[in-house]
């Protein structure tokens, strides 16, 4: 099983690994600079080379990287849009230096128009995004919990993007509270397959690249993007033991990201109980 936790490249982008490995992991995720500024990362090669050797002694795989916050694909402001794609464009190239796969996004908000409007936008967008990097890694778009004018809470609307890009370097990350706010009975096992094999029929399973294990604080269909640790909200244990040993699902990275680890846990001991779990 691939599980990791998000980690903090706090010290130098190295530390992300090191942190990763102190927890069991497998795998993680990391921002590559400050979430909720614009400022471009800046590493140089001696930490890339180092990062990659940690990576390679650790036996990582698909680790992925998230972009920042402040990413609109969709939007109509020029200026926020123009930002948009040159950070995307400058995090491919990145990561694909430090031989991480995927880059995950959230394509965005369509509240300055309509939804139409939006997805025309992001598809827009993210053909740019493509054309302009010579990255060979992909670029994951993640969906939403629904709330307000973000694209991407249905497996339609990413389905939609997912064609009109038609590129080998786009996927999918699918954030399981995500889905259950934005309304998927993921804590059903008739739900979580029927959920399942929407994504396989519409988009295809072979572009799910990543989960973001998250359990949800909110209520099934509630869109409001509230993550629990894993077996503490709403979808509970028993529905995430179920996607972690869904046989569709095995070979993916799962990755945990919620803020906290609660039940008087370490994040070791939360990785280990899952593990536990998956293999029971």
């Amino acid at each position: 099983m691939k599980l990791g936790i998000h980690v903090s490249i706090s010290g130098g982008i190295d530390q992300a690994v090191l942190r990763a490995a102190d927890l069991g992991c497998n795998t993680f995720q990391i921002f590559l600079s400050s979430p909720h500024s614009w400022n471009k990362a800046e590493i140089n090669e001696d930490a890339i080379s180092l990062f990659k050797s940690l990576y390679k002694k650790h036996e990582m795989e698909n680790a992925v990287a998230h972009s920042i916050y402040l990413i609109n694909l969709a939007t109509t402001n020029l200026y926020n849009l123009d930002k948009s794609i040159n950070s995307l464009i400058a995090d491919l190239e990145l990561i694909n230096k430090l031989g991480i796969s995927a880059l995950v996004t959230h394509i965005g908000s369509c509240r300055d128009s309509d939804s139409k409007t939006g997805i025309n936008t992001a598809i827009d967008s993210i053909q740019k995004v493509l054309s302009k990097s010579d990255a060979s890694s992909c670029l994951l778009l993640e969906n939403t919990a629904g709330a307000g004018n973000l694209i991407g809470d249905s497996v339609e609307e990413l389905a939609e993007i997912i064609a009109a890009v038609d590129s080998e370097k786009i996927g999918i990350c699918i954030d399981t509270a995500h889905a259950f706010e934005s309304g998927y009975r993921l804590n059903e096992e008739k739900g979580l397959n029927d959920f399942i094999e929407k994504i396989d029929k519409l988009i295809g399973l072979d572009k799910l690249k990543a989960i973001h294990l998250n359990d949800s604080i909110t209520p099934l269909g509630s869109n409001r993007d509230r993550h629990e640790e894993f077996g503490l909200g709403m979808i509970g244990e028993e529905g995430m033991t179920r996607i972690i040993k869904h046989p569709a699902l095995k070979n993916l990275p799962f990755i945990m990201e919620t803020p906290q680890i609660k039940k008087g846990e370490s994040g070791k001991e939360l990785v280990d109980r899952v593990r536990t779990l998956q293999k029971a």
